[in-house]
């Protein structure tokens, strides 16, 4: 679609369609909630603001000059026909944003700002101004003034740079700009005029990218605002009717942010694109000549061909492919308007009747980009020498950790082994001395005895000293039998400590010391218990396993049958300790190859636990396995 008449005034095929439009302008939704599409990904829609130039040129200020009407709140707008006879058919538009003429410069930034944060999360944003000469795109976009007049570009490189701020060095970021102008369809690099840059394109990924293009890299939002001052006064401009300075080309400044490091372990890149369009003229109004006539022609042509491209982007039945190779403006912005980012157009229009035409030009392309949506792509990979070092470090932090339980496990367990090695010390002694007391007692009552009979028959030398010696021996035997009794009463607490010492060197493969810590653990049960009580039962099974680690079957199946026959004195031949004895000793069997003596045992175990436990549980489904194992073989 054509906005202008171009050059020539005479020539028919160039002028705008809004001629055969409907009056009535089809709404695209508003609704900025977008489906995700099959692939993954948020699909985003092209956002649009409008934004109304105050009147303020000669014979715009009256009244009846005013082509527009709008209705902030309600983000609408109509254009009232210029002929009078016709201002009742007005044309209602409405859009995702509405910065009227009394607005400030901060009003049109809040509306851009979704697609210019979108830089920060890894995203690509893109911020284009589009409108005819004179209605305010530069002013909007790249005013360097400081305070309420200041651009969307100057307080852009402020959000982003306190962002930054705020991260507090959890990331590490490197930010880089270029700038770049088409001026009548050559590419000019606006911070280096010397160089020629060349659009190139990634192989495999279709991007779009500058080659010969000076990049700067930026620390600052000063620096970020010299630069665009820098690129701006080498930019190509002219004094036409409609504008004392006339921007003549596209320009483009691309900050590239890179964020690294932090918790994600991934490096982002991506790029806030922003995009100051030549205003598209009418030449019969700009009175442009000569070189200011070729200007015009590029422009329009330039600017025809991404209408042409917008049309084809928003067409949800993908039949037409997107001409972005008919211009180099519309080359240089493929990546920005369809790399997976975030877009926000600006639209300035002029609210005089003068600009009627221009302005329903600009609001059609306006309405025609809403329709376009692309899917969100977030431009991130995984930084894999971080991912290393991190995983390095995890795994040095686990193994100092592991080291660290084991050593106070040890420290622990050493303490109770010398704890429980004093108790039965002083267990052995207790029992010597109460041995030798005994001696003592008998030998006293041998003496009582002998004296006894002397002090019938009238003989009693030392009658007296015996009997308090004896009470003596006696009290002292007293007291030993006690000490006896409390040790007796520890043993059971002292048969469970060796057992969890067994299970630590378990645990830790030392064989040995767990031999050594079952067999004492079976025999302080079965001092303290009995030799048929269930604790020594399971205590024989314990060692029983240690056996079979040690290929020492004959001794683990003679330690299985005893825990057997006292299990099943205790609780029956139906009972769960009763079934693992039974399969303790099939699995002995199965392993040594004896599948006919295994396998009558694994299916009483197996009958046994199955009506005890689910089917699923790991013990019931050994023994399904070695049953399986064993009809297998034999």
């Amino acid at each position: 679609r054509c906005w202008t008449d171009c050059a020539a005034e005479s020539s028919d095929c160039m002028k705008s369609d809004a001629a055969v439009a409907p009056r009535r302008v089809a709404m695209p939704p508003k609704s900025p909630k977008l489906k995700a599409p099959a692939g993954g990904g948020v699909m985003n829609r092209v956002k649009v603001v409008i934004r109304l130039r105050p009147l303020q040129v000669r014979n715009e200020l009256a009244e009846s000059s005013n082509c527009i009407q709008y209705d902030v709140s309600q983000k609408l707008l109509w254009v009232v026909p210029k002929d009078v006879n016709d201002r009742k058919n007005k044309r209602q538009f409405d859009f995702d944003g509405l910065v009227g003429p009394e607005s400030q410069q901060v009003d049109a930034f809040t509306a851009v700002l979704p697609a210019i944060e979108a830089v920060l999360e890894g995203v690509n944003g893109t911020v284009m101004c589009y409108g005819q000469t004179g209605s305010g795109k530069t002013y909007t976009l790249s005013n360097p003034a400081q305070g309420v007049q200041q651009g969307v570009m100057p307080r852009a490189f402020e959000h982003i740079f306190a962002h930054i701020k705020a991260d507090n060095g959890v990331h590490d970021w490197k930010l880089s700009v270029q700038y770049v102008q088409i001026y009548c369809e050559h590419l000019m690099d606006l911070l280096n005029p010397g160089s020629e840059p060349l659009l190139r394109e990634e192989p495999g990924t279709g991007v779009v990218y500058l080659q010969n293009a000076e990049s700067i890299p930026v620390s600052s939002p000063a620096e970020c605002v010299d630069l665009m001052n820098r690129g701006m006064s080498n930019r190509s401009t002219a004094k036409t009717l409609m504008n004392a300075e006339s921007s003549r080309s596209h320009a483009m400044y691309m900050l590239t942010v890179v964020r690294s490091g932090g918790p994600e372990l991934s490096t982002s890149t991506s790029a806030l694109y922003l995009v100051d369009l030549a205003g598209s003229e009418r030449v019969k109004k700009s009175g442009v000549q000569n070189a200011g006539l070729d200007e015009a022609i590029s422009i329009n042509v330039s600017l025809t061909a991404l209408g042409r491209c917008i049309y084809a982007m928003a067409d949800k039945r993908g039949k037409i492919m997107p001409p972005f190779r008919e211009s180099k403006l519309t080359r240089l912005l493929q990546t920005a308007l369809s790399g997976g980012g975030r877009t926000s157009l600006i639209i300035c229009c002029a609210m005089g009747d003068s600009d009627v035409q221009e302005t329903n030009s600009s609001l059609e392309f306006a309405q025609q980009a809403m329709r376009v949506q692309v899917k969100e792509v977030r431009r991130e990979q995984l930084d894999m020498n971080a991912l290393t070092v991190h995983l390095q470090s995890t795994v040095d932090a686990f193994h100092d950790k592991t080291n660290l339980v084991h050593k106070q496990a040890w420290e622990k367990v050493r303490a109770e082994a010398l704890a429980t090695q004093a108790l039965l010390d002083k267990s052995r002694a207790l029992k010597e001395r109460l041995y030798n007391l005994e001696v003592m007692n008998r030998d006293l009552e041998g003496q009582i005895s002998t004296t006894q009979g002397a002090k019938a028959s009238g003989a009693l030398p030392g009658a007296a000293e015996a009997s308090t010696k004896l009470e003596q021996m006696k009290a002292q035997l007293d007291e030993a039998l006690k000490e006896c009794n409390e040790v007796t009463v520890m043993l059971p607490e002292i048969a469970a400590e060796y057992r969890e010492l067994g299970g630590h060197a378990w645990h830790n493969g030392d064989t040995a010391k767990t031999e050594m810590y079952y067999d004492k653990a079976l025999a302080a049960y079965t001092k303290c218990m009995g030799k048929d009580h269930p604790e020594v039962a399971c205590s024989m099974g314990d060692l029983a396993n240690v056996y079979c680690d040690q290929s020492r079957f004959g001794d683990a199946i003679r330690l299985y049958q005893a825990a057997y026959r006292i299990h099943i004195d205790a609780f029956g031949p139906d009972h769960v300790d009763t079934a693992g004895d039974l399969a303790s000793l099939g699995l002995v069997y199965s392993v040594q190859g004896k599948h006919k003596e295994a396998l009558p045992l694994l299916k009483n175990a197996y009958s046994i636990l199955s009506k005890s436990l689910e089917q699923d549980h790991p013990n019931v489904l050994q023994v399904r396995q070695f049953i399986e194992k064993s009809q297998s073989l034999i």
